[in-house]
């Protein structure tokens, strides 16, 4: 129906924009009110807690890294005392070890073994003026013996020396305590004690004393320790013998108990540090380290407060610094958040309200921050479709009001109490009520609209708040209406139309679809209709009820064919959904057919064939299927029938002796049964191509003329032939077939008769039968046979006796022919005279002849071969013989008897063959193996030769095999390539190229394969080169090469060589090793193998004149290889 409007989607749009056609745009309620103040914390306070939260961990990271310098700055103030402690206490033990020694060369003296004790004496005073020292000598008792404060002699040395250091017993290292002296003035000292033993005599003690300010104090003043530390030097006993800085009272003192000397002499550690305090009570950090071995300490102090003001100064300046630098980052940090974002957010904020209320929006602003500016964006482009979509609003009511005055629908707009908001021009032209209906209530502006069948579809409309439709006849229009209602809150959109001819077409078509059916009803096959795509069947005949024997099959869905059909593919197999010639026709658009087994109503299987082809519409788009079925069951059950007994017959074929044979009405060959394969040996469908090899020659043709009369007649067949049985031999066989005829004339005439349908025919063997025939025939014929074979015996003679002349004379070996006894020449063929240089006719005349032509060497024993031959019946003998022009030929005669029916020898036959080029290759090739005997020995030398020089000079470490090893097979390896080039030469020599490159192969390979001519180049015009000449240098030329890899060009990257040669005066080849980009070269300090082959042994194999010279320049070796090449190849063998 044209313009039709029965879309529910349409409709809905239509009753609201006939809704508002009638009642006008709503107005915005929302307009003039005051905007609502958002609720919530701003968001710069917002901004402000993130920037703090953010900042925090700088802030405690700057804390930490505060903290972490003060720690290490404390650290390394703990570790500045210990090593102080520590380098003074190693300075101490220095200066006790150079006394010791001083003391130790003073006893050694030969005055004190000799107690000459004025010498020693003086030798004291000597050592006191360098250093100052006081040194005395006691005895076991305690006797001074020498003392270098009192003069020697002048005073009696008293048995007890006043009070001294010296006089302080030892301590465990040899050094003393500190003893205040008794005359005013005189410092304190330190002493060492040395034991000096006498053999058989008791030991001297030898003892130094010396001042510990003297010693010890520059020393510590040395340390140069930092402002307010404190070194002091503590004895065993825990007294003061030095302090740092410099305190005259402090010599001797007595440390307090606690103190940290006592504590560290009372552990026994070697160092350590703790607390401890000054004189004065003033707390320091102490470090303290022992002296050597002994028990002495040096303590280094420090202020106990100087780590906390270490720390302090550390923390305090980045604690400062860093918080004011954060402070002011942070509040700049605010101020650029609130210009960048708080500003842009609230700027944005007011653009929202003003899309919220309808109102303009402010003017747009890039705040270069992307997501805002995409967010302002998308608020300015929704205002912009905002009131797009308002114009095309209006645009759309305009057009709607357009629509419906040209649609063919009337259409109606009522309220919920039926008054008529809207009615279009259509529908005033078909309800021919009032000219302005808008306003009235439906009953009074158009009678009958109101009651009957159409005012129960409005009012169910209304009450189920779902759409309507009726299609009934109008009384008061006398026509037939199709009207579509569509309720919504604001109240009822009705459209109408009139539908009185569409009802008089459907009445048509109804009747034409009875006529149709009526037709599909009696057609003999079964015809089904299908729709595209679904595969919903809309059409199905009654002879598919009778094929089925069941109701129709009326499939909802192409996925039901499978279980609606139930039909199964010959095999068995269910035929699926998709497998249906149905489907397959509307999914791929072209016929399906099939032959299948349905399932019928009555349960039995039948076989149908079902044949589908598309149903296009105009334009080619597939809109459904018909499908036809034929009930072929009857068809299937015949031929199965015909199968059966194509079998019955078979099986009787192929068990019967004869062979069984038929053929189509062709003639062509359809069956063969087991026996002709027995008989052949070949199978059947090979029997059949292969007639003409089977079919005797002779019998073929006369075969093909029976056999094609008997089709052309439509007579029996029957020949006589012979076949070819499977083991070569030929059998006699009789060959006869009849024709197989229908039942059905062709024509209605007495003399036509059915046509054949097929030969059969069977091969009977009658060989025994025919055997029997022919033999009949040969005796009959045999006695004229006899009288004839005296004549054709006569003739064969005389032809063989042709055939013999004309092969001895195209025989390239001498034929003969004796008597019995050998003394008469009965014949010798044309090669005689053509190898002994001697004429047939001579040799006829004078049997002699032959023995006189052999050889005087070979006469005696050509004899005794032919009288050993006389006896044994065969002669074969090698010998030579001499002809006529001078030439000498080598001869095999091997002779025979030629005997009678009876075995006596009646002839003696022979050939002679000239074998004299086989001699001459005998002969070469004996030399050869000499020659091959000699070369292997000489390379047996050779190698022997590079094993013993490769052994003296690997030396005899313990890599000495290894390194022989390799060394010894990289020569090995050089001499078989030169071998292989020889050998490839048949040993004649090679060109100076060819053997270079041989040699130099290893190292002019580069992974990949290919060759690097690069680093290794050779160039220089041809030469030839002896085999003993190649072998040679291709060693030396092997050894340069190895000595470059090791120790020349060849071991840098950037190493190169250049191998040339040129021709000189008189023939001389002069070829120049030079090596450029290596390391610098040194000459050998003793010469190796590679020198002594280059300047001993290559001269010997090059020949004479040849000369060898090695340059061993820093920037590059250089070998200059001069000789004499032979001119060609085999000139050097």
């Amino acid at each position: 129906m044209p313009a039709r409007l029965d879309n529910a989607g349409m409709m809905d749009q239509a009753t609201e924009a006939t809704g508002e056609l009638a009642a006008g745009a709503p107005s915005n309620t929302d307009h003039g009110k005051p905007p609502r103040q958002p609720r919530g914390s701003a968001v710069r306070r917002h901004l402000l807690v993130l920037t703090l939260a953010a900042l925090l961990p700088v802030w405690m990271l700057s804390g930490y890294a505060a903290w972490r310098d003060a720690e290490t700055k404390r650290a390394a103030f703990i570790t500045d005392a210990r090593d102080a402690a520590r380098n003074l206490a190693f300075v101490l033990e220095r200066e006790v070890i150079g006394l010791r020694g001083a003391l130790t060369a003073l006893g050694s003296s030969p005055a004190l073994q000799a107690e000459d004790y004025a010498t020693f004496h003086a030798q004291a005073m000597a050592l006191q003026s360098v250093d100052g020292s006081q040194i005395r000598l006691t005895d076991a008792a305690g006797k001074v013996l020498a003392d270098t404060s009192i003069p020697f002699g002048e005073a009696e040395i008293t048995a007890e020396p006043p009070p001294s250091a010296l006089n302080a017993a030892p301590l465990a290292d040899g050094l003393s305590g500190i003893l205040t002296s008794e005359q005013p003035g005189v410092a304190h000292q330190v002493a060492l004690t040395l034991e000096v033993r006498r053999p058989g005599k008791d030991p001297l003690f030898l003892s130094i004393g010396t001042d510990p300010l003297r010693l010890w104090l520059s020393s510590l003043r040395r340390a140069a320790l930092p402002p307010g530390w404190i070194a002091l030097i503590a004895d065993a006993e825990g007294r003061i013998v030095a302090r740092e800085p410099y305190d005259s009272g402090a010599a001797g003192r007595q440390m307090p108990a606690g103190s940290v000397a006592r504590q560290a002499l009372a552990s026994g550690q070697v160092s350590g540090m703790g607390p401890g305090e000054e004189q004065d009570g003033t707390p320091t950090f102490t470090a303290w380290h022992r002296v050597g071995t002994s028990p002495w300490l040096v303590l280094v102090g420090a202020p106990a407060s100087m780590p906390s003001t270490l720390f302090i100064d550390a923390v305090v300046p980045v604690v400062l610094g860093g918080g004011l630098v954060l402070l002011l980052f942070t509040i700049g940090l605010v101020l650029w958040a609130d210009r960048r974002i708080a500003a842009p957010l609230a700027r944005m904020g007011r653009m929202a309200r003003a899309f919220g209320q309808g109102a303009p929006l402010p003017p747009l602003r890039h705040s270069g921050i992307r997501e805002m500016d995409a967010v302002a964006e998308a608020l300015s482009a929704a205002a912009k479709r905002r009131d797009a979509m308002e114009a095309e609003r209006l645009e759309l009511v305009a057009r709607l009001r357009t629509v419906l005055e040209s649609t063919t629908d009337g259409v109606l707009v009522l309220d919920p109490s039926e008054r008529i908001l809207y009615v279009n021009g259509r529908a005033r032209t078909q309800l021919g009520g009032q000219a302005d209906a808008v306003g009235l209530v439906l009953p009074l502006a158009f009678p009958g609209w109101a009651e009957g069948a159409f005012a129960h579809t409005w009012r169910r409309a209304r009450e189920e708040g779902a759409p309507q439709r009726i299609t009934a006849f109008h009384g008061a229009m006398g026509r037939w209406i199709s009207a579509d209602a569509y309720p919504s809150p604001e109240g009822l959109t009705i459209f109408f139309r009139d539908v009185s001819a569409e009802r008089a077409a459907e009445a048509a078509l109804r009747e034409s679809e009875a006529m149709l059916k009526a037709v599909l009803d009696n057609v003999p096959v079964g015809v089904v209709l299908v729709e595209a795509p679904s595969g919903r069947t809309i059409l199905s005949n009654r002879r598919t009820e009778d094929i089925r024997r069941g109701r129709p099959v009326l499939s909802r869905a192409m996925a039901d064919y499978g279980e609606d059909w139930q039909c199964l593919h010959p095999d068995g197999r269910p035929l699926e959904s998709a497998d249906h010639p149905l489907s397959r026709a509307l999914v791929t658009g072209m016929p399906a057919v099939g032959d299948y087994r349905l399932r019928r109503g009555d349960g039995t299987l039948g076989w149908v064939r079902i044949s589908s082809a598309p149903v296009r519409d105009p334009q080619g788009h597939v809109t459904g299927a018909v499908a036809a079925i034929a009930d072929i069951d009857a068809e299937r059950r015949g031929a199965e029938q015909l199968r059966e007994s194509e079998q019955r017959f078979r099986i009787l074929a192929e068990t019967i002796p004869q062979i069984v044979w038929s053929t189509q009405p062709d003639g062509e060959v359809d069956y063969v049964n087991p026996r002709l394969q027995d008989f052949t040996g070949l199978s059947a469908s090979s029997a059949v191509r292969m007639l003409n090899h089977i079919v005797h020659p002779d019998d073929q043709r006369r075969a093909e003329r029976a056999w094609r009369r008997a089709r052309m007649t439509g007579t029996s067949f029957s020949t006589e032939l012979r076949l070819r049985r499977a083991d070569g031999g030929w059998r006699w066989c009789v060959a006869r077939a009849l024709p197989v005829r229908g039942t059905t004339r062709l024509s209605n005439s007495l003399q036509d008769q059915p046509p054949i349908l097929r030969w059969i025919g069977t091969v009977t063997d009658v060989t025994d039968m025919v055997e029997t025939r022919e033999a009949l025939a040969r005796q009959v014929a045999a006695h004229a046979a006899s009288r004839e074979a005296a004549m054709q015996a006569a003739a064969a003679l005389a032809a063989s006796e042709s055939r013999f002349r004309r092969f001895a004379e195209a025989s390239p070996d001498v034929m003969w022919m004796t008597d019995a006894a050998g003394a008469m020449m009965e014949f010798v063929s044309p090669a005689f005279e053509r190898i002994w240089g001697v004429p047939q006719d001579a040799l006829l005349a004078n049997p002699r002849l032959w023995l006189d032509t052999v050889h005087p060497h070979d006469q005696e024993r050509v004899t005794m071969a032919r009288e050993e031959g006389n006896s044994t019946g065969r002669f074969d003998c090698e010998y030579r013989v001499l002809r006529p022009d001078g030439g000498m030929r080598w001869i095999r005669d091997v002779g025979f008897a030629i005997t009678d029916g009876q075995g006596s020898s009646q002839r003696r036959g022979g050939l002679a063959r000239d074998i004299t080029q086989a001699k001459a290759a005998e002969a070469r090739q004996a030399l050869l193996l000499g020659e091959l005997n000699h070369r292997v020995k000489n390379t047996l030398a050779t190698v022997h030769s590079l094993a013993l020089q490769t052994a003296r000079t690997t030396g005899e470490s313990s890599e000495a095999l290894q390194r022989f090893l390799t060394d010894f097979q990289a020569r090995l390896l050089a001499l078989s390539r030169a071998h292989d080039l020889l050998t490839a030469r048949t040993w004649r020599g090679a060109t100076l190229e060819e053997a270079a490159r041989s040699a130099l192969a290893p190292w002019r390979m580069m992974p990949g394969g290919e060759v690097d001519e690069t680093r290794l180049c050779l160039s220089g015009p041809s030469a030839w080169l002896a085999p003993k000449q190649a072998l040679g240098l291709a060693l030396a030329l092997h050894e340069l090469a190895t000595n470059a890899a090791k120790h020349g060009a060849l071991s840098m990257p950037e190493g190169r060589i250049d191998v040339t040669w040129q021709m000189g005066e008189g023939g001389i080849v002069e070829l120049l090793w030079q090596e450029r980009g290596g390391p610098p070269v040194r000459a050998p300090k003793r010469n190796g193998f590679g020198t002594r082959l280059l300047q001993r042994g290559l001269p010997a194999e090059l020949g004479p004149g040849s000369a060898v010279l090695l340059d061993y320049a820093e920037d590059g070796f250089a070998a200059t290889i001069r000789f004499r090449p032979v001119n060609g190849p085999g000139e050097g063998d």
